[in-house]
This record gives C-alpha cells, sequence and structure tokens, in this order.
C-alpha cells in the first residue's frame, strides 16, 4: 500500500500549451477555466495556449500556473481514487494545495492568486530586487555570507531551501551579486540569477504580505480536509494560524527540503508532482532516491498513473 503525498508546482515552470491536454479533454477543466475567467476578467486560455510574453509576468503568471495545476488535479479526480495523506506546494503551489485541501473553494483560491500576483510584482516595482541560485554550497556558510553582505549592501537572504546543495538567495540587488560573487570564492559550484522580476521570500516582500494578510483574514475559509504542510514552517497547519502563515509564506524563506523530509518521517513513500514541469520532482530525488516519484504535466503522464496508483 503507497502511502502519497502531493505537491503543487510554483512559479517558474510556466510554458506555452501547458495544461492544454487537459482542457480539451474534460469538460470538467473547461469549466474551471471559465470560472476562472470571471474571476481575473480575462481569457486566461489565451494566455496559456497562445504565444504570448504576458505568461512571464508576475501577475498572469501566478493565476495561469495555478488553473493549469488545479485542472490537471481535476482531471486525476476525475479518472482515479487517490487518496492523499498530505499536500504541499512550492511558494505559488501552496495556494494550488489549500484548494486541494478544501480550505478555499475555486473562486477564492483564484481571486486570492489574483491579488497576490499583484501585491507581488507592486512590491517588486517599489522594491526592486533579484535572486540567484547557489548551487554546491553549505547552508550555514551562505547563511553567514548573506548576513555579513547585508550589513553593507541591503538586504539578501536565503529564499529558497530547495534541496540539499541548491539553494535560492533573494533580496536587493547589489547584495544579491555579491553574495554570489562571495560564494563562488568560497566554493559554490555555480552562482546562477534567475529570470525573475523581483526578491521574492524575503523581507522586501513585506508590504505584499501585510496586504495579503488583509485580504484572508475577510475571506471565508474551511477547516482542512486533508493534511498540508506550510512553506514557511515545513510543518502542519495550525488551522487557526492560517492568515498569519499566508502572509508570512511571502515575506519569509521556502522550506522545500525540510518540508519533503518532514513527509518522509511521518511515512510518505510516495509522491506525485501535479502542474507544469517536473521541478519539484527532481528536487524530491535529490532529497531521498529511495522514494517514488512521479509528475503529471501532461495528459499521457495521467494514462501512465492510472495503472500504478
Amino acid at each position: 500500500m503507497k502511502t502519497l503525498a502531493i505537491l503543487f508546482s510554483g512559479q517558474g515552470s510556466q510554458y506555452i500549451g501547458m495544461g492544454q491536454d487537459f482542457y480539451e479533454k474534460y469538460d470538467e477543466v473547461k469549466d474551471l477555466y471559465k470560472k476562472a475567467n470571471q474571476v481575473l476578467g480575462y481569457d486566461l486560455t489565451k494566455i496559456c495556449f497562445e504565444e504570448n510574453k504576458l505568461i512571464n509576468q508576475t501577475q498572469y503568471t501566478q493565476p495561469s500556473v495555478l488553473v493549469t495545476s488545479l485542472g490537471i488535479y481535476t482531471a486525476i479526480l476525475k479518472e482515479m481514487k487517490i487518496n492523499p495523506k498530505v499536500l504541499a506546494g512550492f511558494s505559488l503551489g501552496e495556494y494550488s494545495a489549500l484548494y486541494a485541501s478544501g480550505i478555499f473553494d475555486f473562486e477564492k483560491i483564484v481571486y486570492l492568486v489574483k491579488q497576490r500576483a499583484n501585491y507581488m510584482e507592486k512590491c517588486a516595482t517599489a522594491y526592486p530586487g533579484k535572486m540567484a541560485a547557489i548551487i554546491g554550497m553549505k547552508q550555514d556558510v551562505l547563511t553567514n555570507i548573506c548576513e555579513e553582505v547585508a550589513k553593507t549592501h541591503g538586504i539578501v537572504q536565503i529564499a529558497n531551501y530547495n534541496c540539499p546543495n541548491q539553494l535560492v538567495i533573494g533580496g536587493k540587488k547589489e547584495a544579491v551579486e555579491m553574495v554570489c560573487a562571495q560564494a563562488k570564492e568560497k566554493g559554490a559550484r555555480r552562482a546562477v540569477v534567475l529570470n525573475v522580476s523581483g526578491g521574492f521570500h524575503t523581507s522586501l516582500m513585506s508590504d505584499a504580505a501585510n496586504e495579503m494578510y488583509e485580504e484572508v483574514i475577510k475571506t471565508p475559509y474551511n477547516k482542512p480536509a486533508i493534511d498540508i504542510i506550510m512553506n514557511a514552517t515545513a510543518d502542519y497547519l495550525p488551522f487557526n494560524q492560517l492568515p498569519q502563515l499566508m502572509k508570512r509564506q511571502i515575506e519569509s524563506s521556502v522550506y522545500f527540503e525540510d518540508t519533503i523530509k518532514k513527509m518522509i518521517a511521518d511515512g510518505i513513500d510516495t509522491f506525485i508532482e501535479i502542474g507544469p514541469g517536473n521541478v519539484l520532482s527532481g528536487f524530491v530525488r535529490k532529497i531521498d532516491r529511495t522514494k517514488t516519484v512521479i509528475s503529471i504535466d501532461k495528459l499521457s503522464d495521467l494514462e501512465r498513473v492510472k495503472s500504478w496508483i
């Protein structure tokens, strides 16, 4: 008997055509896009399925990845019976997990992601920043570098703890560049600047986090039907702390590696990644190669999984 966790993709995995095969096959998925269009005020299918540049702009990327992921999830539920023990998502993907857990209904989660994307984009414009992946460096060494550089160059911190030997830093442009240079001098294999519009998951996002908190506290929500592990703590959601943790997620680090280790310690042996790309599957394999991992991005992936679960 497999003990299953579901992981939802985050921002950065988007591509033109994502989710289109599910949209074309399932009326239930078409209905999701129609509902999302009403909330968003634009046609999401044009962003997801037709050549355009908007798909890589945060205010469009986040709703696009959310609805793609939830379309795939809806198709999975139609085709097979799955009983995940726990859910999680990477950054934006946490919102897909919040929907799948039953905490928010579809229209509410689309609205919250629309607001989140707008707040984060506004914050990125007001407080310019950047992010970079640091490959092959221990956490404590990189933390020390960030702390020293921050004293002279402004905010910079570890934003994502992805998997062994892969960390992401975020912060002010000059500070990130300085940390990249020092990290390479002190033994990092690579330091790669990421193509993102801001210093996400750092204190540069505090205004967006505060605005998101105000949205959540006025939005009705339910107790989760499936346990969910939150990015900001790598631990299960205490239901009475949902608004605080959704606020904290925007301005603090994503503890993905610790999340996966928590799941494994609690008996998870099988992971399904849902959404565009397979980045999270790669992280899980680097954390523990003994576990079963599969990503469902295409309709063909779903067909293979139907006989496997």
